[in-house]
């Protein structure tokens, strides 16, 4: 009899945590993970968005709404993707841009832009 009582108190320890914490789960808020992603966007030679990234930054602009987004790139380009984060309703305190220095890549020898260097990236 001793030995049965010992393990109904042992075992009542061992459940009684876990359905303590299955009540701390049932009360727990509802959130959606944030999840953070990267994007790509490359800027036309006049550095304006094409209509090809829109998509992307209508996306960027509604996460702004809740969350802060950083911009890398040339200066130039990311600037012209901030106007178009905040036409678009984002916030412009919640935008940062973190400028990068063009790389130093061979030019073509047609004098064609380096689209490349027109990339920017969004983050959020």
């Amino acid at each position: 009899m001793q030995k049965l009582s010992t393990a109904l108190v042992i075992g009542g320890l061992v459940v009684m945590p876990l359905s303590a914490m299955a009540q701390n789960l049932a009360s727990a808020p509802a959130t959606s993970p944030i999840v953070r992603s990267d994007h790509l966007v490359f800027l036309g030679s006049d550095a304006s968005v094409p209509a090809s990234a829109m998509d992307t930054v209508r996306s960027a602009a509604d996460a702004a709404k809740q969350t802060p987004i950083r911009i890398e790139g040339r200066p130039d380009y990311a600037n012209a993707v901030k106007q178009e984060l905040v036409r678009q309703g984002a916030p412009a305190s919640s935008i940062s841009i973190k400028p990068v220095a063009a790389q130093p890549l061979p030019k073509p020898g047609d004098g064609v832009a380096v689209p490349s260097e027109r990339g920017v990236i969004l983050r959020f």
